[in-house]
């Protein structure tokens, strides 16, 4: 029994398990409901016997292996005993639930989350008065807050207090969080958590981090043993360059004229135009330059129209509509579609083409697209949703109600107001005075007298920074944001990635079968383009930050930008003198950044909801993202080993595969390291927040299963009975699968607090299918030049 305690065998099957539950258990919770995936997986007593198998296993192994003897393996595996001791101490003897307090009332009972009994408080809460802070002139929550007042008999006490997110109420070992509210903003939520089993918790989890720092700087650890062996190497090599792309349109012959007087004339007053400031829906104030270069993709998925800038396409469809909806700007990519409104342009039609007179000739097929599920959705039908979206966009650049450029005078909301709303108001001088200055605007923009048009721009520029001073960018961050755009940064950096990758492994590639020797200059002269798009890949984040206001990773399109520089920064860092590595690092983050610009993720800046603003947020979110970066290079290590056992004979590349599996072992064991540190800061952050550690969310879960599949992975070698190169390259391969369910899949497929479903998925895509069928084929093509007993190639 000892025996099997402590063995390996132990180790594969609880984590196996562990894993292949937890998984099951996010399909269930989609399906069924939390309560049912709680019942019979999370919360039952079959998945914590496993995980107590986990803990002893671990236990024995430490004894068995004497890893108690080694400072940072020690801390390092006794932590996650301590954790899960934590964890049953809040399970078993913690309490859990919700108080509903409208102003004015008070009470000492809470209503339990696991049962929905009630339960009493040794004191009472009184809610004094709730609050809600919104984002200028939208009706997007900036903050909510509690003020409320402790009543203590017992101990004589009445203390005031102020929760909101992110500060909570502790009170005699009871932890208050503001959570939610009601509807008529008079009432509030909070959550309501005591949990003996925090200190023990915290312990275990200082105990990880310091193990985890120890780790590598032990000179016996894994990864310094693995270092040593890839720095005894060297090599490199890079190029880059980008290309543009237009397209044309066509009009009659009084368009032709209008349009080459506009061309020319418009440029100037469009560029000052753009640097008027325009609040947005969710209340982000932003240049007019990026809500057109929105506008633009938006239609057309251009940023540019026949040789005109965005901003001339949007004040010329402001001033002129009459001629702009006989423009084909409009994207339509579906044949069927295109026959519809009758149509042969390639791709793109005009505003016209889908009305006959007053009649929309989309109308029923886009009711009928709409009420089916997103899963039984075709090509045909998100084309069809799509377009619809654009001709509304279109039809809203028309009439200028996208443009709230007019700061409302002494509104406490901080709103701002479009062209036509701000005919609504006439309570002062000044609103009277610039409903003149726009019907001037209009009149001469209609007329093409475009050089009268600056003066007009210049005055509603400063009825913007006097009226609406208390939320307007400085004209710098203006200047910053417009000048960000025009560089269009990570869209050309994500060619200069996959070109530098694809020289690097071609390199890569020659040198096996032609050695050659670099000197230091070759080496210096191939390593500075690289640094140099890193450089530029920092200074776009950093950028990005400041015109945002925060940190670049609350979104798809900002974490996959992070999740780039991590992996592209990472083989800089640590794989310098390995050819391969470092184009595998450059390629994964190339294919980040290219998936980012692939059209159905929105780049835009926006606000952040209440629960994130936390400085939590940068920290957990920028190490579990750097994570996958790691984990991405270790993917195409193990793919790029993979080839090479189909290329090698005769042994010849024997030793470049050792060296290859070497670094991927590495790479996963830093990548491993991150996920872990970026998982136990979320749960911080969590219970801090509100008051849950792990709430069994299906992103949390996936993370969760990463974290086990990883950890079998890096620790694959120990089981020496069936170890081999070709099964540790698959295995690294494959195992990048759970990270992306945990990034991707989550968000569409399984609805959850992190995730963007809502139960019914969209269709998988293509790409995942082509993917999965390339692994696959590449697992089977190598397959027979492996040696699987003794781990030697042939």
């Amino acid at each position: 029994m000892k025996k099997f305690l402590s063995s390996n065998t132990l180790f594969v099957f609880t984590f196996l398990a562990l894993a292949l539950g937890a998984a099951v258990a996010t399909f269930v919770e989609n399906d069924y409901g939390t309560q049912v995936a709680r019942l019979h997986i999370y919360d039952a007593l079959w998945y914590e016997v496993l995980l107590t198998l986990a803990a002893i296993n671990l236990l024995a192994v430490m004894f068995r292996t004497k890893l108690y003897k080694s400072l940072s393996k020690g801390l390092l595996h006794m932590s996650l005993i301590v954790i899960l001791i934590g964890a049953g101490v809040t399970r078993y003897g913690g309490e859990e639930g919700r108080m509903h307090l409208r102003e004015g009332e008070s009470s000492n009972q809470f209503t339990a989350l696991e049962d929905g009994s009630t339960k009493e408080l040794p004191f009472a809460i009184t809610l004094q008065k709730f609050e809600m802070e919104r984002y200028p002139g939208s009706q997007s929550p900036s903050a909510f807050s509690s003020d409320v007042t402790v009543k203590d008999s017992l101990e004589s006490i009445e203390l005031d207090y102020r929760i909101y997110m992110n500060h909570t109420l502790d009170y005699r070992g009871y932890r208050f969080f503001q959570t939610s509210y009601d509807t008529d903003e008079k009432g509030t939520i909070l959550t309501v958590n005591r949990d003996p089993g925090k200190l023990c918790t915290y312990t275990g989890y200082f105990l990880l981090f310091i193990g985890l720092i120890l780790n590598p700087l032990n000179p016996g650890s894994r990864l310094r043993i693995l270092l040593a062996r890839i720095n005894k190497h060297t090599l490199f090599l890079v190029t880059l360059l980008l290309s543009i792309a237009s397209h044309q349109l066509e009009a009659g012959e009084y368009e032709d004229n209008y349009f080459e007087t506009f061309k020319v004339e418009s440029f100037d007053v469009s560029n000052d135009f753009s640097r008027l400031v325009v609040q947005s829906r969710m209340g982000r104030m932003k240049p007019m330059d990026t809500l057109s270069r929105e506008i633009v993709r938006k239609l057309s998925g251009k940023e540019s129209l026949d040789g005109m800038t965005h901003n001339q396409v949007v004040l010329g469809m402001f001033f002129r509509e009459d001629i702009w909806k006989k423009v084909p700007m409009i994207k339509v990519k579906t044949p069927k579609l295109r026959k519809m409104i009758g149509t042969n342009a390639e791709y793109r039609a005009s505003f016209n083409q889908f009305f006959e007179g007053h009649r929309y000739l989309l109308k029923e097929e886009v009711e009928r697209a709409h009420a089916l599920k997103p899963s039984q959705r075709g090509t045909f039908e998100n084309d069809l949703i799509k377009v619809d979206e654009r001709l509304n966009i279109a039809f809203m650049v028309y009439t200028g109600a996208l443009f709230k450029v007019f700061p409302v005078i002494d509104d406490p909301n901080n709103q701002w107001v479009d062209f036509k709303s701000i005919w609504t108001l006439s309570e002062n001088n000044a609103e009277v005075t610039i409903q003149r200055t726009i019907k001037e605007f209009m009149d001469q923009g209609f007329a093409q007298n475009y050089a009268a048009l600056d003066v007009l721009v210049e005055e509603i520029d400063q009825y913007q920074r006097q009226y609406g001073n208390a939320v307007i960018p400085s004209r710098r961050v203006v200047d910053h944001e417009i000048r960000y755009n025009g560089l269009k940064l990570f869209p050309r950096l994500s060619i200069a990635y996959l070109l530098a990758g694809i020289a690097l492994l071609g390199l890569g590639f020659w040198v096996l079968f032609h050695p050659v020797r670099f000197s230091k200059w070759h080496l210096f002269v191939v390593f500075i383009p690289l640094v140099a798009i890193v450089g530029v890949h920092t200074f776009a984040l950093v950028a990005r930050w400041y015109i945002g206001g925060r940190a670049p990773l609350s979104n798809t399109y900002e974490t996959m930008m992070y999740i780039a520089f991590s992996a592209s920064l990472g083989g800089l860092l640590f794989f310098r003198k390995q050819v391969f590595p470092m184009g595998a690092a450059f390629i994964m983050a190339g294919l980040f950044m290219f998936a980012g610009h692939l059209g159905s993720i929105d780049p835009e800046i926006t606000n952040l909801v209440p629960v994130l603003k936390s400085f939590w947020l940068t920290v957990h979110v920028s190490v579990i993202t750097a994570s996958y970066g790691f984990l991405g290079i270790g993917a195409l290590l193990g793919g790029m080993t993979l080839v090479l056992f189909v290329l090698n004979k005769r042994n010849r590349l024997e030793l470049e595969i050792s060296k290859l599996t070497d670094t991927n072992e590495a790479t996963l064991i830093i990548g491993l390291t991150l996920l872990i540190i970026g998982n136990f800061l979320g749960g911080i952050w969590a219970n801090e927040s509100w008051g849950r550690y792990w709430g069994w969310d299906p992103k949390e879960t996936w993370a969760y299963i990463s974290i086990l599949i990883y950890t079998l992975v890096t620790h694959f070698r120990l089981m020496t009975a069936v170890y081999s190169k070709y099964l540790f390259a698959c295995f690294s391969l494959t195992a990048y699968g759970t990270i992306l369910m945990t990034y991707y899949g989550v968000n569409y497929y399984l609805s959850g607090m992190h995730s963007y479903a809502t139960g019914d998925p969209v269709p998988i895509p293509v790409w995942v299918y082509v993917t999965v069928a390339a692994v696959v084929l590449l697992i089977l093509g190598s397959y027979r030049f492996r040696d699987q007993r003794s781990g030697n190639i042939r």
